[in-house]
């Protein structure tokens, strides 16, 4: 049996495999009013009314009351007590998809696992300086994050060059580490230091904790450095394809089936204690249909939840558009734009969580938030105006894909803006 297995095929094991077939091979399974679930009683506690939902669209299970929940993969490792290679080869046989042999693995596969393991060697670091380092825990003190918050989300701290000595003793040591963003040439003089010298970090995994890479927060403006650095481009970190919070906000995700996506690591750090746990953060680029789409397998209502400056606004202009241009049946976004100069770590610390969760439940749907955005960026009292709107505002809904969606928003914008019907058709 191969210890290694590429991501790749556990990924196509998981996504072909029907979970209803799984689960009801093993538990009594009957469709739900709606007919898009099925439920029954839950295997992992002592359940007399049946708690468990199975999601074949999602491949997902959740059971109500213990809050267990995973992908057939999961349900086979727990209820089996079986080893993940082990579960990998039950679904093989499932699915007839054949499970490399070691010596077949591609090189580039083992070389991301090595990664993989090198950067959780760096995390452990981290964390381990973190608990030595007075500052360090000062400094999230004042960020509001506690002990328990800190271990929860892997947080650490880069004190000096411990990444160098400690992994970099050799030469082909340190090239890796260069590489791979663990540390960097000295800007002035000769020699290397570590990339994320004297700094917070937060570390970026996947869906299954692997950690992907990190990002590194100092701890005191000097307006020489930037507030954030990311690790560099890898062969598993790409950044516009990640989120930060995926692995923490799993099992939160899919109990509430709603993701609120945030700009900044430390938001999804304050809404999670704010009993949020199912927040994301794009790390302050704009967001990609990657990341919209990943989003999506594990949750079918999305919030952005944007800063109230330009940057802000700009973001949540193109998630707008992203989400119009990647419409799909029962999937759902919101946005939420803050006031100006807060974020929402600022907005719960100074008002408390109650506040922040009502504007959340009153975001604004999709097609209401991009007339409100038209609106804003043109003049609607002269022709002038509502042209702009034809060649600019509607650039995105020409692109959208042919629907029920599409012709109702055309008839929404068209309502709302008095174009007549004939030339909404042409827009």
């Amino acid at each position: 049996m191969p210890k290694f297995i590429p991501p790749e095929i556990v990924a196509s094991l998981v996504q072909t495999a029907d979970i209803i077939e799984v689960i009801g091979n093993r538990v009594d399974l009957t469709k739900d009013r709606r007919g898009k679930e099925h439920i029954g009683l839950c295997p992992f506690h002592d359940d007399s009314n049946p708690s468990l939902t199975v999601n074949r669209e999602k491949g997902l299970y959740w059971c109500w009351a213990c809050q267990e929940g995973g992908t057939a993969l999961d349900f086979l490792m727990k209820t089996e007590r079986i080893t993940f290679p082990e579960a990998c080869e039950e679904l093989s046989k499932i699915t007839g998809i054949e499970i490399p042999k070691t010596e077949q693995v591609k090189a580039e596969d083992i070389q991301k696992e090595r990664l993989k393991q090198l950067n959780r060697k760096a995390m452990d670091h981290f964390i381990d300086n973190l608990g030595k380092s007075e500052k360090a825990k000062e400094y999230l003190k004042t960020r509001g994050i506690d002990e328990k918050t800190a271990k929860e989300f892997s947080i650490g701290f880069d004190d000096s060059d411990g990444i160098l000595k400690k992994f970099g003793t050799t030469v082909i040591e340190r090239n890796k580490l260069l590489r791979y963003g663990l540390i960097k040439k000295k800007k002035y003089g000769k020699g290397y230091e570590d990339y994320f010298r004297d700094r917070i970090t937060f570390p970026i995994k996947d869906n299954n904790g692997g950690v992907l890479g990190f990002a590194g927060r100092i701890r005191k403006m000097d307006y020489i450095r930037p507030k954030y650095l990311n690790s560099p481009e890898t062969q598993i970190y790409k950044k516009k394809q990640v989120l930060y919070g995926m692995f923490e906000a799993h099992q939160s995700l899919l109990s509430s089936n709603e993701a609120i996506v945030v700009e900044g690591y430390t938001d999804v750090i304050a809404l999670s204690k704010a009993g949020l746990g199912n927040s994301l953060a794009t790390g302050g680029t704009a967001i990609t249909d990657t990341q919209i789409n990943n989003v999506f397998k594990f949750a079918d209502k999305i919030i952005f939840c944007f800063d109230g400056d330009d940057p802000g606004k700009i973001a949540a202009w193109k998630a707008c558009k992203l989400c119009l241009l990647n419409t799909k049946a029962n999937k759902e976004a919101h946005f939420l734009i803050l006031p100006e100069n807060q974020d929402p770590d600022e907005m719960i610390k100074s008002t408390g969580p109650e506040p922040f969760k009502k504007l959340l439940k009153n975001a604004t749907p999709l097609s209401d938030f991009f007339i409100a955005t038209i609106k804003g960026k043109f003049d609607m009292s002269s022709p002038e105006g509502i042209n702009s709107i034809a060649e600019n505002g509607m650039e995105t809904v020409n692109k959208m894909k042919d629907g029920i969606y599409k012709d109702k928003l055309i008839e929404k914008i068209a309502k709302e803006f008095s174009i007549g019907f004939d030339d909404s058709d042409g827009i």
